[in-house]
């Protein structure tokens, strides 16, 4: 068992289920299916509590019946949220629209990037830090000499994000042509591993000019919601049991297809039962 703090945001999904796939102009039906827990702080952390991890999160929520709802609904599935803070203010939600194919399209109100206050610097075991700002990066710095740190691809890469591994999709580095070279500017000179999302392809680790590949799982795509968030919590429930790069890469694609399989977003009971048998 691992003690792993997620520095990740809390959320409240409302899904709304459409006919077809989203196009601009169109007019769709929709399915309203209500609310559900979301959010990389649940998405990551409840498989990695089914795993048998210490999992604490901190995040920010308001001081209102939605987050009320979302430390309850947290709170049930074994997640510490000592560190959760509250803010004077609504929580809002998420509309999270999941086409025919399942693919989804996330809308979400404007949000300070406020960090947490009283963050841990000890007793922590890993780092995972999917959350947006550079307020994050003085602690991600602190947190690099006492902990093993894991780090979300920051939106347009441009932040910095000072960890050991960096997660992100394909997509997200667009026509970067020296992609060690452009992860290593952005985590610092103690990454140890690039990784990468690719989709159907797999995924891959990347360190200097070596390069470790798995393929990905044929499964039938019902809801890709989570999908990311799975992936960085089977590659840290890999890394933390001591597993080398390649089979933890295994474990982060394993997690991530029972969540496109699955209509949740936190991980569904498929991987929980999964997790139970012997691998």
């Amino acid at each position: 068992m691992s003690r792993i703090l997620l520095l990740a945001n809390l959320n409240c999904d409302h899904v709304l289920s459409l006919s077809e796939p989203l196009v601009a102009g169109a007019r769709l039906q929709y399915v309203d299916q209500g609310r559900r827990l979301g959010g990389g702080a649940a998405n990551t952390g409840i498989g990695l509590v089914w795993a048998g991890h210490e999992v604490t999160i901190a995040s920010r929520i308001g001081l209102d019946e939605t987050g009320d709802w979302l430390l309850e609904q947290a709170a049930g599935y074994g997640l510490d949220c000592s560190h959760v803070e509250r803010f004077g203010g609504e929580t809002g939600e998420l509309l999270i629209l999941v086409d025919s194919t399942g693919e989804r399209t996330i809308l979400r109100r404007p949000r300070r990037p406020d960090l947490p206050g009283d963050l841990p610097s000890e007793g922590v075991d890993c780092l995972y830090v999917n959350y947006p700002g550079t307020a994050i990066i003085g602690y991600m710095r602190q947190m690099l000499g006492k902990s093993f740190v894991v780090a979300q691809y920051p939106k347009g890469g441009q932040a910095r994000r000072p960890c050991h591994v960096l997660v992100a999709s394909r997509s997200d580095l667009g026509e970067v042509d020296d992609l060690w070279q452009h992860a290593r500017q952005i985590a610092g000179e103690q990454l140890a591993w690039l990784v990468l999302t690719e989709g159907k392809a797999g995924a891959v680790a990347i360190h200097g000019e070596e390069q470790i590949r798995v393929a990905a799982r044929p499964v039938s795509v019902v809801d890709t919601t989570g999908a990311g968030d799975a992936f960085a919590g089977g590659l840290i429930h890999g890394l933390a049991r001591g597993m080398a790069i390649r089979e933890a890469l295994q474990c982060a694609v394993d997690w991530g297809a029972f969540a496109v399989a699955s209509e949740s977003s936190i991980p569904s009971s498929a991987l929980k039962n999964w997790l139970k048998q012997p691998h």
